[in-house]
Parts: structure tokens; C-alpha cells; sequence
């Protein structure tokens, strides 16, 4: 069970009064920032949300770190998990133990957690420079906790829904492709590292299209504008909302059934990224003209989004989603089983109808994509022709 060991003075222990003898207990102190251990970076799984320190408040604390000797009573401190606590009055040593890093681990205080460990690194710590912190024996889990302490910005639902591991299958699912590395499933995951950080809510509307649970393919609805899955693009928060109000079970199960389709899924979105364009051209339009092109001169002016291929034109969201929405036309669950699978093959689907509905976003004559995006019309249309296609 791992170990940690620093100085703290003014220790104290604080029972819960409503629930004893079991309930939890907290302890509280003055830690000296230059005795905190490295270490204790590897346990902030318990914290809603990674530190970006190039905000004003997070200079702010950086800051006051160095220039403050009232530091302690300035900041707001650090707020752990822990599986035990011993204090050693004689020679004021405390001892921490760790033990699940889903439970035990940095809750609140990162950014001054961060602050402290930065200022370690480059040596310019001051002398007797201590921070508040609070340390909780006997939680079971740190979500309403750290709900409750992170409030000076507000955590986003998808980093709580982290903290409950709402994603584990779909973390399972993904973790085969190349790009899952970078995918932020909390606030400002992956934030200095140098990658192009994919939220994870981008994945769950791109795989919320195809979900026949959210978006059935069979009925009127199902043809008309009404039903096709425009969520998707216009409210990544909404539809992150629809994913996860399908409940734990169902959700994990869909997810599960949707495996044989997911890859081919994640592909096609490539394809449209990439091939998009010259689908376009094929009609003897010029799509470098749309300054939503980006197009300069041939030159490389971005990449895919998920596999990170070096684009010359770039196709907006506001036309992938609508054109990789409409081939959940190609889907099929089967009865018994659950499982899905595709009607015809979607690469020989595209390649053979790509031109025609390239076409048909062109004729929308929009230089606008957040509007081609909104269009109840132009997912209608190309969902229909999808569809029709599958009835050939």
C-alpha cells in the first residue's frame, strides 16, 4: 500500500458528529509544501477535471505561492482522499496511505497542488511556506464530494460523469484505435500536451447517430426531419445528456451491440473528411472556392480529426455529420442477438454515392456551414438517399 510522508504542524482530527461510530473522519493541518511529495501527481483520478496553469487564476495562485508568507490562510488548501492517517506529534510527521485510486487520491486543490510541485521543480520554493489541507478517511466514492468542492468553475458533466465511470465500456471499446490517446473524457485533460484532444463527447454524438435506440431508422419519424439525429451537431452537451438518459444498463448494452459497426463507423468519418472534396470536384464544382476550404495554394491546412491525415481542404462539421448521419440508413439490428450490422457496405456505398451527395449538399448553396449543419432539410435529404440506395 503505497506511502506518503510530510511535515504538517497544527494537526487536528474531526469525527463526523451525525454518524458515528462509522462515520467518516476528517483530519486537517498546515502542510509544508516542500516536503509534499512528488508522488502524489500519480493520485488525481479524484479530481474532476486536469489544472491548466496558464489561466489568470491559476497564475494568481502560482503567484501568491512565492510572495505570500500568509499563504496558508489565503488559499483555499488541498483536499484528499485517504485510506488512513497517522501523525507522529514528536518530530510533526504525517503519514498518508493510498490504496484504490478511484476512491484515494487529490479531490479539490489541484491547481495549488500543481502550483506547489512547479515550484518544486525549478527551486525557487520559499523557506516555511506552508498550505491548508484536508484529508477524508472512509469515502466510498469522491463524486459528491468533489461535486461539491469544485465550484469556483464549474465542473462540466462529463468530467462527473467520469468520476463515476460512466465511460469504462466505452473507454474498453475504444481503447483498440490510435486515437484514443487523445481523448479528453475530463476538464482540460490532455491541455499541455501537444496533440489535437478530442472530446469525448465528439465520439459519443458521432456514435449517438447510429444508436437505433436514440434515432430508429424504421417509421415516419424515421424518414422525416423531425427524426434525424441533428443533436448531433448543433448541442454536443445535449446529446451527451441523451446518451447517458438511457440509463447505465442499456446504454453499456447498446455500446456492446454496436462494436461490429463502431471501427467501420470511425472510418467513414475519415473517408468523408478526406474524400469529401474531391467528391465535389467530380461534379465539376470547385470546392477550394468555399472559404470554409481553407484551401491556400495546396499547401497543408489542418488534419483529420481522428486518424490525423494531412488535409488541403477542410470539410466543417456542419457537412460531416449531416453526410456521415445519413448512412445509419445502412443499419441493422439483428432481432435475436442485438448486434449490429450493416445492411450493404458503407466504403462501396460511398464511393458509389459520394458524388451524388456531395451534390446535394452543394445545391444547398450555402457558404454558411453552421447552417448546412441546422438543416433539417439537408439531413432529410441525404438520409433518403441513403436509404433508397439500400432498396436497390
Amino acid at each position: 500500500m503505497p506511502k506518503f510522508t510530510m511535515h504538517a504542524r497544527e494537526f487536528k482530527t474531526m469525527r463526523d458528529p451525525n454518524r458515528k461510530p462509522d462515520g467518516h473522519t476528517k483530519y486537517i493541518c498546515y502542510l509544508d509544501t516542500a516536503t509534499i511529495p512528488q508522488e502524489l501527481q500519480n493520485w488525481s483520478k479524484t479530481n474532476p477535471r486536469d489544472q491548466k496553469m496558464t489561466t489568470d487564476a491559476a497564475r494568481a495562485i502560482g503567484t501568491s505561492l512565492l510572495e505570500n508568507d500568509d499563504f496558508h490562510e489565503l488559499n483555499r488548501g488541498l483536499l484528499f482522499s485517504v485510506e488512513s492517517v497517522k501523525y507522529d506529534n514528536r518530530d510533526e510527521t504525517l503519514t498518508i496511505e493510498m490504496l484504490n485510486d478511484d476512491i484515494h487520491g487529490n479531490i479539490d486543490g489541484g491547481h495549488t497542488l500543481r502550483a506547489i510541485f512547479d515550484a518544486q521543480k525549478r527551486g525557487n520554493l520559499p523557506e516555511s511556506r506552508y498550505v491548508f489541507a484536508e484529508f477524508f478517511v472512509g469515502l466510498t466514492s469522491p463524486v459528491e464530494l468533489a461535486a461539491a468542492r469544485n465550484t469556483s468553475v464549474a465542473v462540466d458533466l462529463k468530467s462527473q460523469e467520469e468520476l463515476k465511470r460512466s465511460f469504462d465500456v466505452l473507454k474498453e471499446i475504444l481503447r483498440p484505435f490510435p486515437f484514443e490517446k487523445r481523448i479528453a473524457y475530463r476538464m482540460n485533460q490532455h491541455y499541455d500536451e501537444k496533440i489535437q484532444i478530442i472530446d469525448i463527447r465528439e465520439i459519443i454524438t458521432i456514435l449517438n447517430m447510429f444508436n437505433q435506440n436514440l434515432y430508429p431508422i424504421l417509421g415516419q419519424q424515421g424518414l422525416s426531419g423531425e427524426g434525424q439525429p441533428i443533436q448531433s451537431y448543433t448541442g454536443k452537451e445535449v446529446s451527451l445528456k441523451r446518451f447517458l438518459n438511457q440509463g447505465k444498463e442499456t446504454r453499456e448494452n447498446i455500446l456492446k451491440n454496436m462494436q461490429p459497426v463502431i471501427g467501420d463507423i470511425f472510418r467513414l468519418w475519415e473517408a468523408v473528411e478526406r474524400e469529401f472534396p474531391q467528391k465535389v470536384k467530380n461534379n465539376k464544382r470547385q470546392y477550394g472556392v468555399k472559404k470554409y476550404s481553407k484551401y491556400n495554394d495546396n499547401e497543408v491546412v489542418g488534419q483529420s480529426m481522428l486518424y490525423q491525415a494531412d488535409l488541403r481542404y477542410l470539410v466543417p462539421k456542419g457537412i460531416l455529420y449531416p453526410v456521415v448521419g445519413a448512412f445509419r440508413a445502412l443499419i441493422q439490428v439483428d432481432e435475436s442477438a442485438g448486434l449490429y450490422s450493416w445492411k450493404k457496405e458503407p466504403f462501396v456505398v460511398w464511393d458509389e454515392l459520394g458524388d451524388h451527395l456531395a451534390q446535394i449538399v452543394w445545391d444547398e448553396k450555402e457558404e454558411n456551414p453552421e447552417y448546412l449543419g441546422k438543416s433539417r432539410n439537408l439531413w432529410s435529404n441525404l438520409f433518403k438517399e441513403v436509404l433508397l440506395y439500400t432498396l436497390v
